[in-house]
């Protein structure tokens, strides 16, 4: 069976989410909800994260991804919480992966605005731990404000550097140094997790399965002025990332090439 191939014009800035273009943003400001301290729906989300979607998640992402986990002893002998960066290739698994890593501890994960903007469903994608990026200098005050609390009750906080959603792409696609500096203004590790693909041994027209691999944890260098602390970290990550990917030789499902590919070559 020939594979799918999708051209692409900027590995920055493309993104191939089935929902792109599809949702509305609302904008998130200093008045945006970020804390909830109602007790009723305190005991929503606790029914919610813990009683109905952990163990869902775990028997979905078995079942359907074939997941497996290796290294995630690094991330339960951390004695507080943490960022972890990983490769944004999946639309369900990559909302539901954090959950997994970080157990017995809740996960939260930095998204876009227009996660928490689908009518009826803000609140309920918060219990499972969205935090939205957002837009004003006083809103993202207090974006920083619910990061380090969640930091303080010794969370996981997922991020996806590359941003947009390649689905099923096999490598590791350029970003930016710019959200490392949120584990150096904390003085919190940064831990690399990275997805890579397994062709299926039987019923190979499906897609393929999924390995998460797990880094050892990289601390901020304190020495360091904090740009150059945010790309020590950075590099590191990013070299791990890509190492991994190439040493498993992550199974390319869609044959991603640059739109160039498709010119006439010149005569």
């Amino acid at each position: 069976m020939s594979r799918k191939t999708v051209y692409y014009h900027d590995p920055l800035h493309d993104d191939f989410a089935p929902t792109n273009g599809h949702i509305r943003p609302k904008p998130i400001g200093a008045d945006f909800p970020y804390e909830h301290p109602s007790p009723i729906w305190q005991a929503f989300a606790f029914v919610v994260y813990r009683l109905i979607m952990t163990p869902f998640l775990f028997l979905y992402c078995k079942l359907v991804f074939g997941l497996r986990i290796e290294n995630r002893k690094a991330l339960r002998d951390l004695p507080g919480g943490c960022f972890l960066y990983g490769n944004h290739t999946n639309t369900l698994a990559d909302a539901f992966i954090p959950t997994l890593l970080a157990f017995p501890q809740r996960a939260s994960i930095v998204t876009a605005a227009d996660t928490v903007s689908i009518p009826g469903l803000r609140n309920i994608v918060q219990m499972l731990g969205a935090v939205p990026l957002a837009d004003t200098i006083d809103g993202t005050r207090q974006f920083l404000a619910a990061l380090h609390r969640r930091l303080e009750r010794r969370q996981a906080v997922m991020i996806y550097p590359e941003a947009h959603i390649w689905p099923y792409y096999n490598g590791i696609r350029p970003f930016p140094d710019t959200a490392f500096a949120y584990p150096v203004r904390e003085q919190v590790p940064a831990v690399g997790v990275v997805v890579v693909y397994r062709q299926r041994k039987l019923l190979r027209f499906l897609p393929p399965c999924i390995t998460v691999v797990v880094s050892d944890p990289f601390y901020p260098d304190p020495s360091l002025p904090p740009r150059s602390a945010r790309r020590a970290l950075h590099r590191k990550v990013y070299t791990f990332m890509c190492d991994t990917v190439a040493r498993r030789r992550s199974y390319a499902h869609i044959d991603y090439l640059p739109a160039q590919d498709t010119q006439p070559a010149a005569q």
